[in-house]
């Protein structure tokens, strides 16, 4: 659970608390910036600013916006990102900005090492860093049944069978990986995703969270057990805040249709894929995003995605 925030805390009212250092400000369903700047007496220009919000049209209930003083603003600059020329390493990168590169990939979510054209790398690493347990796994040899999984492993039938979402009298696949213990959930099973994360858009912002592709109706699930808020918006559609019992916030949008709220376990079925908001038109999937800190960028889920999706 957040340190600065608890899950279970009231969504109707205004809230004021201390983080990092700051004021800052529980963004309360049917908010604006422009309404939230008034509230605390500043801009909306400097709320911007000063928590780098690179779509400041789209917030949602329980994201903390710091409203501190002015000399607490940590805007972007030119100095803290780099965007990506063709041709370019991670190196590279590192050495001219004086980085390390190891640092630069994990701060960025790089798996592979290799960098692509258009992307905005963040050069500092995140306050709080994500790294969730994907839990244990198993790749089913033929013959085996999940009664016999189960032996092997010291586990029961009924888990393993909840734990991967399968169904009585269902068969098993030889070279399928199943789940063994719990750890960080795949929040679509099946779904399609490229590490997305960073790209910069055609009117200059970010792409801060990962597109989650799958057929539209396709259960999203809660990757951990927490505290789960539903909203609505022009740019996100449906979505959904999730405050997780490992410390982190998940943000979701574009659903199709809502499924479990309020206090919700690991593997619960919280909406369905869709392309609702600004996304419509476009192949249904889920926008996903985590956030580790009230104050800090977001942090890439696509290693996260790859260790229990794939």
């Amino acid at each position: 659970m957040f340190p600065w925030i608890s899950r279970r805390a009231p969504i109707a009212a205004l809230v004021l608390l201390a983080a990092a250092g700051s004021a800052a400000y529980v963004v309360q369903p049917g908010d604006t910036l422009g309404a939230i700047a008034d509230r605390v007496g500043i801009s909306t220009s400097d709320l911007v600013a000063r928590n780098d919000l690179h779509a400041p049209d789209l917030i949602y209930p329980g994201q903390v916006l710091v409203t501190g003083s002015e000399e607490d603003a940590t805007p972007s600059s030119s100095e803290t990102t780099h965007i990506v020329k063709a041709g370019e390493t991670l190196s590279g990168v590192a050495a001219a900005h004086g980085v390390d590169p190891d640092m630069l990939a994990r701060s960025n979510g790089i798996t592979n090492g290799r960098l692509t054209a258009g992307v905005r790398l963040q050069l500092a690493p995140l306050r709080v860093p994500f790294d969730p347990s994907a839990g244990g796994t198993h790749v089913i040899a033929a013959g085996e049944s999940v009664a016999s999984i189960a032996k092997a492993h010291g586990t029961t039938v009924e888990d393993l069978m909840n734990l991967n979402h399968i169904h009585a009298g269902e068969s098993l696949e030889a070279g399928q990986r199943m789940r063994i213990s719990s750890g960080w959930l795949c929040p679509v099973p099946g779904a399609q995703f490229a590490n997305d994360w960073g790209w910069v858009k055609g009117d200059g912002r970010t792409h801060e969270g990962v597109d989650v592709f799958a057929n539209r109706g396709a259960a999203i699930v809660a990757p951990v057990a927490g505290h789960l808020h539903q909203d609505e918006g022009p740019s996100g559609g449906l979505q959904f805040t999730l405050w997780g019992d490992d410390g982190v916030v998940y943000f979701g949008s574009h659903m199709d249709s809502f499924g479990a709220s309020g206090d919700v376990s690991a593997g619960e079925t919280i909406g369905t894929i869709g392309s609702t908001g600004n996304a419509a038109g476009t192949s249904p999937h889920l926008h996903f995003e985590v956030h580790t800190t009230p104050t800090d960028r977001t942090a890439n889920p696509y290693p996260a995605l790859v260790a229990a999706c794939k």
